[in-house]
């Protein structure tokens, strides 16, 4: 995620051509998923990997820590199946080297740079570096907002089920907001909720593809039931977890919409999520009233 962040910085100071930073991010965001590498190595086969990818549709979970739970693999495994798939940030400023973009010395002046131009704090610029997206997911929400671990669950789930490989922006409120296109659903019982993800249908369409494992060339109402699906097995997730703490919350049937407005007498919270390019808003409405009009 480091090179998403920093690339686009190199980008908008010219420091890099568009051309140079595709061939780097081709390099880069190769990055496999922990039960690829594992069938991979032979320490899991291609049905346990599978299972283990469904079981995360059901426990907010990462996939090791399930096939630990399982039996599957050892803690010593899934630590060795992490090395393979390289640190983002050393593999992303080795390719800025080996290309002959820039030098080591070029490197560490433009991170300082971005690091003060977005006023990031050394823990945070150490976040993005890390690629683990429990540490980047504070750079950008305020973990103080209600009901943050929602939003922090989608967003985990988006890598999980859609792509790993997303950038964030930091969260914004309004009271009203316009879309082209807007799959959503509202939890109601001891607190309601709405949960939405809205933008042009092309962004839409990246959610709709590989969360049902097939290709959509328009928002059609397949595609919009898959982003429905999504949003379905997050918001599950999320009242099941949230249960133990004595909070009950029913779901209701997800629905979608192309060309309105979204109004609420409280704040509405957007958090832009750029998924291939294409800028996806996950929005989120607590214990306030809302409108589509």
């Amino acid at each position: 995620m480091f090179g998403l962040y920093f690339g686009e910085y190199l980008l908008e100071k010219n420091k890099i051509s568009h051309s140079q930073l595709e061939a780097i991010m081709k390099e880069h965001t190769s990055r496999a998923k922990l039960g690829v590498i594992a069938v991979a190595e032979k320490l899991l086969t291609p049905k346990q990997a599978e299972e283990l990818n469904e079981l995360q549709k059901k426990k907010d979970s990462r996939f090791g820590d399930i096939a630990i739970e399982k039996g599957y693999l050892l803690a010593e495994e899934v630590n060795y199946l992490l090395t393979l798939q390289g640190n983002p940030y050393l593999k992303f400023i080795q390719s800025l080297i080996d290309m002959n973009i820039m030098n080591l010395n070029e490197i560490e002046e433009c991170i300082e740079e971005f690091k003060k131009d977005y006023g990031l704090t050394d823990l945070e610029l150490n976040a993005l570096k890390s690629g683990d997206i429990d540490q980047i997911i504070p750079v950008f929400i305020d973990s103080n907002i209600p009901f943050a671990d929602c939003i922090a669950l989608v967003i985990r789930n988006i890598i999980r089920f859609i792509n790993n490989n997303i950038m964030l922006k930091k969260y914004y409120t309004v009271k009203k907001y316009t879309f082209p296109s807007v799959a959503y659903q509202q939890l109601v019982g001891s607190h309601d909720l709405f949960v939405g993800l809205a933008g042009e249908d092309e962004a839409l369409i990246n959610i709709a593809s590989p969360f049902a494992k097939e290709e959509f060339k328009v928002m059609n109402e397949e595609a919009f039931d898959s982003v429905c699906e999504f949003l379905n097995v997050s918001n599950g997730l999320y009242a099941s977890k949230i249960i133990t703490d004595d909070i009950h919350i029913d779901m209701t049937p997800p629905q979608f919409d192309k060309n309105k407005t979204i109004k609420s007498d409280g704040d509405i919270y957007v958090i832009p999520i750029i998924i291939n390019g294409k800028q996806t808003d996950l929005l989120v409405v607590v214990d306030k009233k809302v409108e589509i009009c």
